[in-house]
Formats: structure tokens, C-alpha cells, sequence
């Protein structure tokens, strides 16, 4: 089963999730409507978005099964996936991590330019997307 993931570190504190889901029932931006919301942390620099929301969009604007939230997030912490994609996925972004200054402010899902994975011999488009 399918759910949205967030990966903390990655969230930049816009709240676009937050605004558009909230809109998305109502048509109004209220952060007590929305499923999401992004939260500081007392005495640090650091946005965390709570997810109390199953994927299902109650009027997705990118087409059904495609939740609105992960594909507004600007920086990839947001994702809908199932366990072993999640897991995948985060694998995935801790070594693009590790190996590209980039990918500790940008997910590696969302930058649209092939880089080189880990171990690769040349630059491929990540998870499978057309160059």
C-alpha cells in the first residue's frame, strides 16, 4: 500500500503542501483544513511536515493517484510510494547524498538532468525517466 514519506532534512519550510492541501477541500488556504502540516522545531532551523493523509487527494491537479503535495514539493521530501520504494529511494538519495553536494537541499527524484549514481559508469536518468 501506497503513502506519502518525507524525508526531513530535504524540507526547505515553503509550505506550498500544506497551502495546497488545505485548498484542495475547501478552496480556501487555512492551515487547520489541510492533512499536512509543517511544523518548526523550538531552538533549530528545521521544518518537519506531518502527514496525517493516505495519498488520496480529494481533487488531485496532476491526475488520479498522484498525490498533489509530493508533486508541488519543490525539493523531493515529500514522496508516495510503497515500503520497499520508500526504502529504495531513500538508499538512493543517502549515496546521491554522500556523492553530490546538490542532493543535500534536492532530492535526487526531482532534479530533471541525468547524473551519475553511485558505482555507475556514466550518467543515467534516475528511476528510470526518458534523457
Amino acid at each position: 500500500m501506497k503513502r506519502i514519506f518525507v524525508i526531513e532534512d530535504l524540507c526547505n519550510g515553503c509550505r506550498t503542501c500544506e497551502a495546497f492541501c488545505s485548498s484542495l477541500g475547501t478552496g480556501v488556504f487555512s492551515e487547520r483544513t489541510g492533512r499536512i502540516t509543517v511544523i518548526k522545531t523550538p531552538g533549530e532551523e528545521k521544518d518537519i511536515p506531518v502527514v496525517s493523509c493516505d495519498g488520496k487527494c480529494i481533487r488531485p491537479l496532476y491526475g488520479p493517484g498522484r498525490p498533489t503535495c509530493v508533486d508541488l514539493c519543490p525539493t523531493g521530501a515529500l514522496y508516495y510510494a510503497d515500503r520497499e520504494q520508500a526504502v529504495t529511494m531513500r538508499r538512493d538519495y543517502e549515496a546521491a547524498r554522500a556523492e553530490h553536494s546538490l542532493f543535500k537541499i534536492i532530492a535526487p527524484w526531482k532534479w530533471p538532468f541525468p547524473w551519475r549514481r553511485p558505482g555507475a559508469a556514466k550518467a543515467e536518468a534516475p528511476y528510470g525517466e526518458p534523457q
